[in-house]
Order: C-alpha cells, then sequence, then structure tokens
C-alpha cells in the first residue's frame, strides 16, 4: 500500500498550467429524475451498545438530495414491482441475514480498509461514495478529503452540497486535477460549504500518480452487470430513490443472533408491514455496491452515514429493490 503523502512537505507553483483535458460524462440518470434542492430526514441510529431499548434510540439528521422523477423513473418502478409480484414477491428477511462470509457462493470486496465515513447533514452522498470507491479501488485507506473535492467542483461552477447526478460528476475532475490528502485543503476542513480554490494552486498541490489510473463506466441500473463487475473485483457506485428501511437482524450461518439493528435493509416489501418502499418518492441517495449474495438476493451496500448505522455502516438492498429504485451505476475498474 502506498504511504501517504504530506503536503506540507510540497512546494506549491502558481504558474499558469495548462490542465489536461478528461473525457465527456455520461449522464445516464437525466433520463430518471432531475435535482431539485435536498430534503431532510431524521433516521434512527444504533446506539453505541447496540441496544434496542426506546431509551437508547437517537435519531441522526441527514439531507437527501431532492428528486423530481421523470414518468420514465415512475414507469420503471411500477414494471418492477409487477415482475416481483409475479415471481412471488420479495423475500422474507425477519428471521435475520446470514453474513455474507457464511454464505456459500456470496461475494463481499470490503473496502480495502477505508472506514465508514460520515457526510453529516449534508447532501453530499455522492462526494463521499465516489471518494470512498477511488480511495479503495487504490487501497488508500481514509485518503482523499472530500472537503477539497467539493471545493474543486465548487470553483468550477458546480456546487454539489446538495447532490449530484452520478459518481463521474465527482470522480472525472480530480481525474483531471488530482487528489488532495485528508485534512489538506488548504487551511478548511470538511463541512465549509464556501471553500473555492486557486486552480493553478490546487493543481501543483495535487497527488496525480492514479490519474490515468482512474477509469469508469457509467451506465443505466443492471443487476447482472453489477454482479458480473463484482465478479471482477470492482466495486460499483450507484444511485437510487430512497423511500426508508427495515429493520434487520444479523446471524450467522445455524448459529445465534450476533446483533440486530435499527435499520439496515432495503427491500420493498417484508412480513408484518403493508408498507411498500418501492414507490415513487422525492429522495435519492448515492452508495456504493462491495457484494452480492445470490442465495439471498441481496446486494451489499458500503454507506456514508457513520458506523452507527445500518451494520456497523453497511447496508443490504434487495435484488428487487435495485430493479425498482436504481436510477444508473458507475463501475470503478
Amino acid at each position: 500500500m502506498r504511504s501517504k503523502i504530506n503536503f506540507n512537505l510540497l512546494v506549491c507553483g502558481f504558474s499558469l498550467v495548462s490542465f489536461p483535458s478528461f473525457s465527456q460524462e455520461i449522464n445516464s440518470s437525466l433520463d430518471y429524475f432531475n435535482l431539485n434542492g435536498t430534503i431532510e430526514m431524521s433516521l434512527e441510529q444504533n446506539s453505541e451498545n447496540n441496544l434496542l431499548s426506546n431509551s437508547d434510540t437517537q435519531y441522526k439528521k441527514i439531507n437527501f438530495m431532492k428528486i423530481d422523477l421523470t414518468q420514465k423513473m415512475i414507469d420503471k418502478i411500477d414494471n418492477a414491482n409487477n415482475e416481483m409480484n409475479l415471481t412471488g414477491g420479495e423475500y422474507d428477511y425477519s428471521k435475520g441475514i446470514i453474513r455474507f462470509s457464511d454464505s456459500q457462493g456470496a461475494v463481499d470486496l470490503g473496502m480495502a480498509n477505508v472506514p465508514v465515513l460520515d457526510q453529516g447533514q449534508y447532501g453530499t452522498c455522492v462526494t463521499f461514495a465516489s471518494t470512498a470507491i477511488l480511495d479503495a479501488r487504490f487501497k488508500m485507506g481514509d485518503y482523499i478529503d472530500q472537503q477539497c473535492s467539493l471545493a474543486l467542483d465548487y470553483t468550477l461552477g458546480n456546487s454539489y452540497w446538495n447532490g449530484a447526478y452520478t459518481a463521474n460528476n465527482i470522480i472525472l475532475p480530480l481525474k483531471k486535477y488530482g487528489i488532495i490528502a485528508k485534512n489538506y485543503c488548504f487551511g478548511y476542513r470538511y463541512p465549509y460549504p464556501n471553500q473555492t480554490v486557486n486552480l493553478n494552486q490546487y493543481y501543483n498541490t495535487s497527488f496525480k500518480g492514479y490519474s490515468d489510473s482512474i477509469i469508469t463506466n457509467n451506465m443505466r441500473p443492471d443487476l447482472n452487470e453489477i454482479i458480473k463487475a463484482l465478479n471482477s473485483g470492482y466495486r460499483v457506485a450507484i444511485g437510487f430513490v430512497y423511500n426508508g428501511d427495515f429493520p434487520s437482524t444479523i446471524i450467522k450461518k445455524e448459529g445465534p443472533i450476533v446483533s440486530q439493528n435499527r435499520g439496515g435493509l432495503w427491500a420493498c416489501t417484508q412480513p408484518g408491514s403493508n408498507y411498500n418502499h418501492c414507490v415513487p418518492t422525492n429522495a435519492g441517495h448515492e452508495v456504493i455496491v462491495i457484494g452480492y449474495d445470490n442465495n439471498q438476493k441481496l446486494l451489499k451496500i458500503r454507506n456514508s452515514w457513520s458506523a452507527n448505522m445500518g451494520d456497523n455502516g453497511d447496508y443490504y438492498m434487495t435484488y428487487n429493490f435495485f430493479n425498482a429504485m436504481a436510477t444508473d451505476q458507475t463501475v470503478v475498474p
């Protein structure tokens, strides 16, 4: 693993720089929604000692991307619901989700020692997912500074504090201008929405050792392509329409319950609830797919809501939920 760079030792040049070009963004999500600000939600999180009594319940406020769905997305959700019902409906996960490490044939790439990140109250899920997937791709740990990525984009005329359309919105500028290490963003730390940067100073300071190796493939949501990518060792950033989650229990195969969480399962329906989560809403979110399990019909997700949410920061999305609610995917080989 490459050692961290001490940006205090770098000399910042201020001469005019001829910046390299990069490929045009392919924005597959435009077929499905338009961004329209943010919407705040309060979500239950697990207490530090993982107890379930009401006295330990805490709520985390998170700004989601506020989205206006197109008719094509509404039709996509309806068609996926019809297909799910024709094939027997959603699986029953009320007895628990088996850890992928204990489920035969499951693939779990993990995050290469990238910790669970926390976007806080801002609608910056796309930035956090995009920087984390690059950190994992190049085995850099918690390296890329989200504040500086957002400041770079803001300088370029794009404020992504309230969300972005795809991971490429975040990744391609980093490919072009380089990466600034965590906590070295010219005196600013996350979150500071009004920061701009001097592009020449940024470019002369940034690390560009991986720029030529940063490759992305943005496409419309396709479960088969996600499984193909994961089998090849590639993680996938996905955008999706958010409409709440179900409590989930994590169990070992043939073993006792090892944890029970508030939330963590993104499914269309579950026994004991008449509520269908696979319906049109105005909230959008971005996460990283790090694994799949055909036996349980689940994708394993790395989220950016802190380790106190879901299964120590990870979530699980059913195949049916993905087929209904996903808006795009970006493979990072």
